[in-house]
Formats: structure tokens, sequence, C-alpha cells
């Protein structure tokens, strides 16, 4: 709230600051009213027939009026007491400022009454002025309530007091709306913070799941080489049952060729050759095996890793999914305190 746009209707509602006003004329019999820089802002509180039916219904008269009421509240806030002063109808009225961290926002403003028997010759004069029948103004001022001027005094500074009330009211109500709007700039920015956080949350959960997909596709591919690796050590073996025969066969061929004696010398000659490279092949399928055993223990770790990371993944998602929720609680909560 802007303390230089601030109205005394800003401060305290009409009908309540109407309430009291009538308050205070029931209790004192005098008349009231509430101003603000542009006029009244109320209802004039038990007004006399001299002011409602013939002064303020003078175009003259009632501008009269309110520079008069202004007049008074602007004299009692540069004084810091209640201002009690002649109308320009020559009634007595007092007035009481209203001030909110050192500015002057309305007023309030009693009286219409008389310290002493009027003075006709006066009052036919001031009706001359303001373009009332004089007859129908003398006969109207008659009818003012005379008060002793101790207790226009009292009235005076019991509305003073009330002033006084109301411009703490005020003054409270700034802090607290300017607490309220600094709270309000600080929810507004929590919230987009944790627009942010939902937002860069939302990031992760796809990076999450894309990285999960990734580990899927490496578990398959894993899967696929496992099967592969599987029918190379089967392959193996078959070269390995077929060295052996070989090596037997190369044996029985040595044998054979040794009965047949020099005629059998070339078929021994072949038959080393079947036991050398069987003794070959018995060594690289023995190589190929040893390779793929550390193949196939290379690929349980990495099967047992990802199963590992996949564990990681789905607590990482509960986490994160808790935090959304909470996220979402949170926002929840702001929204009602907006």
């Amino acid at each position: 709230m802007n303390i230089e746009n601030l109205t005394l209707l800003d401060v305290i509602d009409r009908q309540t600051l109407q309430a009291l006003q009538d308050a205070f004329a029931d209790a004192t019999g005098m008349a009231a009213l509430a101003t603000d820089a542009t006029g009244a802002v109320t209802r004039l509180s038990n007004p006399t027939e001299f002011c409602m039916n013939l002064t303020r219904k003078s175009p003259k008269g009632c501008e009269r009026c309110n520079k008069c009421d202004l007049q008074g509240g602007a004299d009692s806030s540069r004084t810091g007491r209640p201002s009690v002063y002649y109308c320009h109808g020559g009634l007595v009225d007092f007035a009481a400022p209203i001030i909110v961290n050192g500015r002057h926002i309305g007023s309030l403003i009693g009286g219409q009454v008389l310290p002493e028997e009027p003075d006709d010759a006066k009052f036919r004069k001031i009706a001359a002025e303001i373009g009332v029948d004089p007859d129908r103004y003398v006969s109207a001022v008659h009818k003012v309530k005379i008060v002793p001027k101790e207790q226009i005094d009292a009235a005076a500074n019991l509305l003073y007091q009330m002033a006084n009330a109301l411009s703490d009211v005020g003054y409270q109500r700034v802090l607290a709306q300017e607490q309220s709007d600094r709270d309000e700039a600080i929810v507004a920015e929590m919230q987009d913070r944790f627009t942010d956080i939902n937002a860069q949350t939302d990031e992760v959960v796809n990076a999450i799941q894309s990285l999960k997909e990734n580990f899927n596709n490496i578990e398959n591919a894993v899967a696929v080489s496992a099967k592969a690796v599987a029918s190379t050590d089967n392959i193996v073996k078959t070269i390995e049952n077929a060295s052996t025969q070989l090596t037997l066969i190369g044996f029985n061929a040595s044998i054979e060729a040794k009965r047949a004696g020099a005629a059998g010398q070339g078929f021994n000659v072949i038959a080393q050759e079947v036991r050398t490279l069987s003794d070959k092949n018995t060594k690289q399928t023995g190589e190929i095996e040893k390779t793929l055993n550390g193949i196939k223990k290379s690929m349980t770790d990495i099967h047992e890793q990802i199963n590992g990371v996949h564990s990681a993944i789905e607590q990482n998602n509960a986490v994160i999914e808790k935090l959304r929720k909470m996220i979402e609680d949170v926002n929840s909560l702001i929204s009602k305190i907006k």
C-alpha cells in the first residue's frame, strides 16, 4: 500500500466510520461529520436545520462549509491539538485530524452549536452574503443548541481522541499491508523457484528414464553376446573333440606304419603331421576357451553392475517422485497463502 495514495476509507470502512460518528453525535447531542481532501465521506450526523436545510443548501454557503471543514482539520493537524473555531455561518465547530505516518488523510468534524445567544444582525448579514432568506435564517439559528464552552472543549477533545485512535489504526494497517506486500512478493518468488525446481526435476526424471533405457539396451546386447559366446563355446568343444580324434588317428597310423615297415615309412610322416596339427588345435582351442571364459566372466560382472544400476535408478526415481510430491504440496500451500 502506497502511503501517498492512502485515503481515509482505506483506514476504516465507511459503514464503521459512520457508526462511530453517529455514536459521538448521540453522546454529545452535537453534529458530526468525517471528511477527506475531497470533502465529506459520511452523512452528517445530528445535523441542525440551520446548517442542513439553509446554509448547505446555498451553493455559496456549501462551498464555504467545505472550506471551513478542510481548514479546521488542517489547523488541528498543524497545532497537534483539537481546533475549535467559528464557522463561516457563525456557529462553533471543532475538528481533529486523522494522520497516518505523518500524512493528513482526513478529519473528524463536530459542533454546529452556539456558546451563547445569537446576534440576529450578524446572522442576517451572513444570510444576505450566501443568498438565504434572512428571516428564515434567524429563525433557524435560534433553534441551534447553546452549549457552555467547557462542554464544547470536552467534546472537541473526545473527537480528537477518536481521530488519534483512527490514526493508530491506519498506521498499523499500513504496516500490515506493507508486510503483506513483502510476504506476497516472497511467496511469488518462492513459487517461481519451486516451478523451476519442478521443471528441473522433470528433466532429471527424463534423463534417468533415458539412462534406464540405455542400460536395458546394453543388457539386451550382453544377453545376445552371452548366447554367441555359449554357441562359440560349443564350437570350441567340437574342435577339441576333433583334435582328440585326430590325435588318436595319428597314434593308430604310426602303429600301423611301424607294422608295415619300410612300406609304411611315408604314411608314418603323415601320421606325425596329423598329431602335430592336433596338438596345435588343442593348444589354440585351450587359449580360445580361456578367452571365452574371461569374456563370460566380464559379461557376468556387467550384468551384475547393470542390475545394481537398475536398483539405484529405481531408488532415485522413488526419491524424485517423493520430492515432486513435496514440491506440489508446498505449491498448494503457497497458493492458499496467496
